[in-house]
């Protein structure tokens, strides 16, 4: 496999986004808090029994719409795919406690369809009334990077007008007691994306972009590109979005692909090392 360069890869447009972090303490609460304003309204307690990387990811979703340029412009046409990390593992560790305290009757017929793969895409397009595909991607470590490979891949693909990408991660892995409960508040992280295709693209948009790398390459085969995290690639996103220090970001896969960030073409900014620090710091 040949190296493809950036104008021919493939590639999509930021529309909106929304960053949403919150203490294992304080997702209870938010099962039931009344949206942002200028988000459509929730089904009577949807969220409920969804696992805590729903509840996270639904809320940046409901963000991001309020700080699209028209929030009430119709989304029944978007497809959404959901990448959650390690997501219903708290549920399932008490489950299985339960399950052998009790037996099957002690086990809550909500944990297959709130703690799978899909439950988070799944509950995105249910809430929203959207028609367009939804998927699960990944689900384990690499998650930023496949749920990034797939929805750039599948936005031009899908035939919708464009499609959400929601990344969700605990920042560290829930410590349970022996009986299943949390014994410290890690904090549940949410990036939700609204990515149109790239034919939407003009001078003033965020743009993602997909180069393809020999497979044998290792991690670190594109020049100034390394592996990171979902904190790094919210703080990339917010700070390419808002003309801050970053004209482009990369993100590597682990199978030879990289994700490319390109600010905004008109954004005046500056490509100092020094000013990228300052920034990151400042946004620390």
């Amino acid at each position: 496999m040949h190296t493809v360069p950036f104008e021919s890869a493939a590639g999509c447009v930021l529309e909106s986004h929304a960053v949403v972090e919150v203490p294992l303490s304080e997702i209870r609460g938010l099962r039931d808090a009344p949206v942002p304003a200028g988000a459509p309204a929730l089904p009577p307690r949807f969220l409920r029994h969804c696992d805590e990387h729903t509840v996270v990811g639904v809320r940046a979703v409901l963000e991001a719409i309020a700080a699209l340029p028209d929030p009430s412009q119709p989304l029944d046409r978007y497809g959404v795919v959901g990448a959650p990390r390690l997501a219903g593992r708290i549920t399932g560790a008490q489950t299985l406690v339960q399950a052998a305290e009790a037996g099957g009757i002690a086990v809550s017929p909500h944990v297959v369809p709130q703690c799978s793969l899909h439950a988070l895409a799944s509950a995105v397009s249910v809430a929203l009334g959207m028609h367009g595909p939804n998927l699960g991607a990944s689900g384990g470590p690499e998650a930023l990077s496949e749920g990034l490979y797939t929805a750039v891949s599948l936005v031009n693909a899908s035939g919708c007008d464009g499609l959400w990408l929601v990344l969700t991660e605990w920042d560290e892995e829930p410590v349970l007691d022996a009986a299943g409960r949390p014994t410290g508040d890690p904090l549940c992280r949410a990036v939700a994306l609204a990515l149109r295709p790239q034919a939407a693209a003009d001078e003033g948009a965020v743009t993602f972009t997909i180069r393809i790398a020999d497979p044998a390459v290792q991690h670190g085969s594109f020049t100034g590109s390394a592996p990171h995290g979902l904190a790094d690639f919210a703080w990339a996103i917010g700070t390419c979005a808002s003309g801050g220090a970053l004209t482009s970001w990369s993100h590597v896969c682990p199978w030879g692909a990289e994700i490319r960030i390109l600010a905004p073409a008109t954004a005046v900014q500056s490509k100092r090392p020094q000013d990228r620090g300052r920034a990151r710091r400042e946004a620390a």
